[in-house]
């Protein structure tokens, strides 16, 4: 069983543990690997498996093991079947989160901060004599890198990251973890995403929003909205390029943020393009290989 922390050395233990059933393979192209997998024998060992999950965007794919195949040997026989096609990049076991059994992938890379007022060429001596290389420098918080294993670390960038968090001078430290987010569900006093009851009454005039989650993840779309006010400031709408091209043509100003009694406005922003996580159920929020809608905010003339 594998383990990591968020929050620091004194910060909450989470562990991660292998499952036997299943298997995780990732392409260089990105491409499924149904359309990588050309060789007869890999096509008999892909066909002998059971779609589980996809990331599209990351080329990775999630795959069940036929109950007929219990042995180790046959297993790693598979994996290893897998692993001579061409375009794999990585075949190998499942860690799932213990309580929820979903899958959680890791990769090679590990987010790390440290002391606010340690020198910044203190930090890279750090990383570079733990064996780490800096891929960014974050910008959001001091002293805070994106920083990657050798290749073929393998689940001991756990271990990796575990001895980094010791070093007096880190605060934080943990691997890059990648898990399926669910689909988030129209709340029941939100009468306006899907059919609903509310106090006995029935309300069905409705966006049918569950419906258009199940045809779009929201990738490269824009959604203008053009009402009074919105709060540009909404923690629903933190996320980095959530909201674009504000603009108020009753001021022109690029400062849409409402009055005292605008409020339609950022509730249609937010069944647009809300992160979901504060309340909110309206445009979905994504996983980090994900996309999501981007929102360009206009205020209506003579509106507010």
């Amino acid at each position: 069983m594998l383990s990591f922390r968020y929050g620091g050395q004194n910060g909450k233990l989470f562990r991660l543990e292998t499952d036997k059933d299943l298997v995780v393979v990732r392409t260089q192209s990105r491409r499924p690997l149904e359309a990588a997998a050309q060789s007869p024998r890999a096509r008999q060992a892909l066909d002998n498996l059971e779609p589980v999950h996809r990331f599209q965007h990351a080329g990775v794919e999630i795959f069940r093991y036929p109950q007929t195949v219990r042995r180790a040997s046959a297993r790693g026989a598979i994996r290893t079947t897998l692993k001579s096609v061409k375009d794999v990049q990585f075949a190998g076991r499942v860690l799932v989160d213990p309580q929820s059994k979903q899958p959680v992938l890791y990769t090679e890379n590990l987010f790390a901060k440290f002391d606010d007022a340690l020198a910044e060429s203190t930090c890279r001596k750090i990383l570079n004599a733990s064996g780490l290389k800096i891929k960014r420098v974050l910008e959001y918080a001091r002293n805070t890198f994106f920083v990657e294993a050798p290749e073929g670390t393998g689940q001991e960038v756990f271990t990796m990251a575990e001895n980094l968090l010791r070093h007096k001078h880190v605060e934080l430290c943990h691997p890059e973890l990648v898990r399926q987010m669910g689909w988030r569900t129209a709340f029941p006093q939100q009468w306006h995403l899907k059919k609903t009851t509310i106090d006995g009454t029935v309300y069905d005039a409705h966006a049918n929003v569950e419906a258009a989650w199940a045809l779009s993840e929201g990738e490269n779309i824009t959604v203008a909205i053009i009402d009074d006010g919105m709060d540009l400031d909404h923690e629903e709408f933190a996320s980095s390029g959530k909201l674009i091209a504000h603009r108020d043509v009753t001021r022109a100003t690029d400062d849409p943020r409402p009055g005292s009694r605008d409020n339609h406005g950022t509730a249609c922003a937010g069944v647009a393009t809300g992160n979901g996580f504060h309340g909110a159920s309206g445009g979905r929020s994504q996983s980090p290989i994900d996309g999501h809608p981007l929102c360009i905010p206009v205020r209506l003339p003579g509106r507010g």
